[in-house]
């Protein structure tokens, strides 16, 4: 299986899935990650190179990386940025796709979901391009899906969940410690290390799991 994760900056996909992604490497399946912004003006490490560094231990990992500037992708012709995932999901032939949720507070990754959602519709437009997605699903970034200001969108619901070990989340902690600065935070910030790992025992509680990552899945074809 192929599995790509669409994202708006380095260190989202980790935040959202990266004990998923983890499970998925030990597995030995395809995974790409497609990041929409390579930098951040809030930030002062190199977070493309943070986005190499932090998948070494997952093994081969493709990537798709884009240029559009962080924090206004409202400004980013949306055309193009739809574009670029339909080329990522056509590349790397993705039976499953992973985005943010649309609720998110970060503008962002609100735009990447709505750009993604336009994104995976590719194989059903009869337009060359038939291998078809077998499921598209949303996950949660600590400190931003959480927030859930905004009443018009549906808050994060998750119906799938990934099992995950200890194992996995230590790799996801560490990895994103190791490869950033200052996105693990002190507790009780929803990045700390405590925080995340509370959040895989409250997912797995809902799901008869000891650790999982959640998502609400949109759409799955089969049963």
């Amino acid at each position: 299986m192929n599995y790509l994760f669409v994202v708006a900056h380095p260190d989202d996909e980790l935040l959202g899935a990266g004990a998923t992604m983890y499970e998925l490497a030990k597995r030995s399946e395809h995974i790409s990650v497609c990041c929409l912004s390579k930098e951040s003006v809030t930030r002062c490490d190199n977070l493309i190179n943070g986005l190499f560094a932090s998948h070494k231990a997952l093994g081969h990992i493709h990537y798709y990386v884009a240029d559009f500037e962080c924090m206004r992708f409202k400004d980013a012709d949306h055309h193009k940025m739809v574009e670029f995932i339909e080329d990522a999901i056509r590349d790397c032939r993705a039976d499953v796709v992973f985005t943010h949720h649309p609720a998110d507070l970060h503008n962002d990754h609100y735009i990447t979901s709505i750009c993604c959602q336009e994104a995976v519709r590719l194989p059903q437009r009869q337009i060359g391009y038939e291998h078809r997605i077998q499921s598209f699903m949303m996950f949660e970034v600590p400190s931003s899906t959480d927030w859930k200001l905004n009443p018009s969108f549906d808050r994060f619901s998750p119906n799938t969940y990934c099992p995950v070990s200890v194992e996995a989340i230590d790799y996801k902690v560490a990895a994103i410690n190791d490869s950033y600065i200052d996105v693990i935070r002190k507790h009780p910030h929803p990045r700390s290390e405590e925080n995340i790992k509370a959040l895989a025992v409250l997912r797995g509680s809902e799901s008869g799991f000891c650790y999982a990552e959640a998502f609400p899945t949109i759409f799955k074809l089969g049963v």
